[in-house]
């Protein structure tokens, strides 16, 4: 559809806010903590699927024609909930309800009307819905895209391989999944505790075409997710690092899940707002 298609200097802009809404929601959900770390590496990688790529309508969420994304990584809400205020899928002050008693948004739920199309507790499931979806998109001649970001430690679940091989198996190039490649999982280093080596090479492997960039640079992600391979399925390794922008957080283990102190937000807002 003709909306507007930010450009990478504003990109660069929305990611900068969105890790602010992101310092915000933490604070906001107080003692039942949030899930940082993992939110602030995939950042670019929201900012430019919905800033630039993806075709949706915030005024008609539910519009039929609309480009579906699938979060796998569910718990980086506080990535995905900014990009959509940002959007105008809801007001940006709802987001400092995150997780409150009958707030509007919270870590686990299906609220079409918020521009969410899949809500699993069940990490790795993820994989195999957004195949589904775009199979049958396939056999009933629908034109829309299907977008699903998938977390590394994620990719060490068995059903997410299943459904690779279904994607190269039925041709399904109206499928791009992201890995947010930051080499951490909840307990450490994935490569330490259950390696994965070159994604890139396991997915083509696999049959899929597939790219690695870094994660956090705009123009390289805009470039990747522009591409559209025929015949096959397009996998796009993003390499970031977790907890990207507030230096305490970055590849500490301990914040991916964590309560946010009030004196530590107002150190990583100062931080942010000074990047």
């Amino acid at each position: 559809m003709g909306r507007k298609r930010l450009s990478e200097e504003e990109i660069k802009a929305l990611c900068k806010r969105m890790r602010l809404h992101a310092m915000d929601m933490a604070l906001a959900a107080g003692s039942r903590g949030a899930h940082v770390s993992g939110s602030l590496s995939c950042m670019e990688i929201y900012g430019v699927l919905y800033g630039a790529i993806m075709d949706y309508d915030p005024e008609n969420p539910l519009w039929e024609g609309r480009d579906r994304f699938i979060a796998g990584k569910e718990h980086a809400r506080l990535a995905e909930y900014p990009v959509r205020a940002e959007m105008g899928f809801y007001p940006a002050d709802v987001l400092n309800s995150y997780e409150q008693n009958d707030g509007l948004l919270v870590g686990h739920q299906l609220r079409k009307e918020l521009g969410v199309e899949y809500s699993s507790m069940s990490l790795g499931m993820e994989m195999s819905f957004a195949v589904g979806k775009a199979l049958i998109a396939k056999q009933t001649g629908k034109t829309h895209h299907h977008y699903c970001l998938l977390g590394d430690a994620e990719c060490e679940e068995g059903p997410v391989w299943e459904a690779f091989i279904a994607a190269a198996h039925y041709k399904l190039d109206n499928l791009t999944v992201v890995i947010d490649r930051n080499y951490m999982s909840v307990d450490g280093r994935t490569e330490e505790l259950m390696a994965q080596l070159d994604m890139q090479r396991k997915m083509e492997a696999f049959g899929w075409e597939s790219v690695t960039v870094d994660g956090h640079d705009i123009h390289q992600l805009m470039e990747a997710l522009s591409h559209r391979p025929e015949g096959r399925p397009y996998a796009v390794i993003a390499r970031t690092v977790k907890g990207k922008g507030v230096s305490f957080i970055e590849n500490n283990k301990s914040w991916h899940q964590a309560v946010l102190s009030e004196k530590l937000y107002h150190e990583a807002m100062e931080e942010i707002q000074n990047s």
